[in-house]
């Protein structure tokens, strides 16, 4: 799963304003009677267990019982899914809930519609010889990490936690051979590969109460305006392949995954769903009135003061700017 790339979104905002009448909006030719309508979803990644809840509702045929023909779009190094969104070549799209916020201040016309993850699954690996119990533990430590990633900021510039930053690269060799190096990872991914290779690991999540972002999904303004019934549909059907993903069988969806990713074996994917329910990333914390495609304007309002007060926003947003709650299942 890749991590947050701040620094597309002054390139997107250009592209938008030069795209202009060139945008496609797949989803609003009209079908026949009892056609299935085609609705195309652009992931961040190449398949993967953090993408299951959306395989398990193609495989299950949750979305054709909503009578939607959903296509699922993977991503990968170069995904630019709020540009894919944004231009209308795909229809919906996921990604970071503070990338959102982001790219909407800088003009970028799209808004979240639901959360995939109440929490983000990004967290900091560490060897158990010299662990992390709190973001506060990095002081005075090298961290490999995304540079342009907003969190970074935020425990600097909010939390006060000081520590040198390394470029983050894609593979675990310099982590493997130093045991007090740390690096930026996904918990739901690179413990389990890290003590494949026989290293004693931890990993520590990097949201709190400080900094929450939910992982969302997430459609142009123009597809909200014009077909808000398919992406209700759309919505509503993931979040139910979700729940069925981590709470039942997940062989449906794991089975679409593994043709698709050969790279990765059964015992992965058993690890990355336990991640998910261990966190609770997907269902959220039930005794704060959490759950799954949940998303509330209180988390979002203070998601959109922190981004502000440490300098990540191009101008000030209102929580109707960055997300539409309309289409969220009822618990």
């Amino acid at each position: 799963m890749p991590f947050p790339a701040k620094t597309i979104l002054p390139l997107l905002a250009a592209t938008l304003l030069l795209a202009g009448c060139g945008r496609r909006e797949a989803a609003t030719a009209p079908a026949p009677a009892n056609a299935l309508v085609k609705i195309r979803f652009q992931t961040d990644w190449f398949p993967q267990p953090e993408h299951g809840g959306y395989y398990q509702a193609l495989a299950k045929g949750y979305y054709a019982a909503e009578g939607l023909d959903v296509e699922i779009l993977p991503g990968g190094p170069n995904a630019q899914v709020m540009t894919s969104v944004a231009l209308g070549r795909a229809d919906l799209g996921m990604t970071n809930g503070d990338d959102v916020i982001v790219a909407v201040a800088r003009g970028v016309p799209i808004k979240m519609v639901g959360a995939e993850m109440q929490r983000d699954p990004q967290g900091i690996l560490f060897h158990s010889a010299h662990p992390l119990h709190t973001l506060r533990d990095l002081n005075g430590r090298t961290l490999m990490a995304g540079a342009g990633s907003t969190w970074l900021q935020v425990i600097k510039k909010k939390q006060g936690i000081d520590f040198q930053l390394m470029p983050l690269v894609g593979d675990l060799a310099r982590f493997m051979n130093n045991k007090e190096f740390v690096q930026q990872c996904f918990v739901t991914n690179e413990p389990y590969f890290a003590r494949q290779r026989g290293a004693d690991v931890g990993a520590l999540l990097i949201a709190s109460d400080t900094y929450e972002p939910y992982r969302v999904m997430f459609a142009g303004t123009a597809m909200l305006a014009k077909n808000p019934e398919l992406v209700r549909k759309f919505v509503r059907a993931s979040v139910r392949g979700w729940v069925d993903y981590l709470n039942g069988d997940p062989s449906p969806a794991n089975r679409l995954i593994a043709a698709m990713r050969l790279d990765l074996p059964p015992e992965f994917l058993a690890y990355s769903i336990k991640a998910m329910n261990d966190y609770r990333l997907v269902s959220g914390d039930p005794t704060k009135g959490e759950f799954a495609g949940q998303l509330t304007a209180a988390r979002l309002r203070k998601q959109i003061d922190l981004l502000q007060e440490v300098g990540v926003l191009d101008r000030k947003v209102a929580v109707g700017d960055v997300a539409s709650f309309e289409f969220i299942p009822k618990n």
